[in-house]
């Protein structure tokens, strides 16, 4: 026995955790991250991730949850970076020429335009390819020159001539230079 009467084989696990999988699943659905469901459950972030590795039924249950979350944020990025139409709905209550309270509910469809920002992020995300704005840069240096001479002249299957060059300097893009 512990000191607080309870039998020692007896943990968090099966306390805090076990008895709530059906609130931990609301949670998460709910978009709540790890580390605020481990303050509502009064566990610890180390102890959460253990539990994650030790049951399965944990682990199963977030990580359906969380895929379930992000499908929804993927469909609703998809929708906002395309444009859509919705509904909106008002209540208006007017007053009557008598004094009484007239309801009314008035509909209006509308056009949400696409998202630029959406268009961008999805297109970036997804075929990063094409459309990420990091391009490599290669520093071109003498060895790079030289291997490139080397593959042109294979390209046209010629034989392979040690090139010579050197450094020239242009004497319009200097003089330019010294008067700015």
């Amino acid at each position: 026995m512990s000191r607080k009467g309870i039998p020692n084989n007896i943990t968090k696990w099966d306390t805090h955790v076990a008895p709530r999988l059906s609130d931990i699943k609301r949670w998460i659905i709910e978009g709540a991250t790890d580390r605020e469901i481990c303050d509502k459950l009064d566990i610890s972030h180390d102890t959460w991730y253990r539990y994650m590795k030790e049951h399965k039924i944990l682990s199963d249950l977030v990580s359906m949850g969380k895929s379930v979350m992000d499908s929804r944020v993927e469909k609703a990025l998809f929708k906002l970076a395309l444009g859509y139409e919705y509904e909106e709905i008002k209540t208006i209550v007017e007053e009557g020429k008598n004094g009484k309270k007239k309801t009314r509910i008035e509909k209006v469809k509308k056009y949400q335009p696409p998202n630029a920002t959406a268009l961008s992020f999805w297109l970036r995300n997804r075929q990063p390819e094409k459309w990420n704005e990091r391009k490599e840069v290669i520093i071109d240096t003498k060895e790079n020159e030289e291997a490139r001479k080397k593959l042109f002249l294979e390209m046209i299957d010629d034989d392979i001539v040690e090139a010579e060059y050197s450094e020239v300097e242009n004497k319009k893009l200097e003089s330019s230079k010294e008067e700015q």
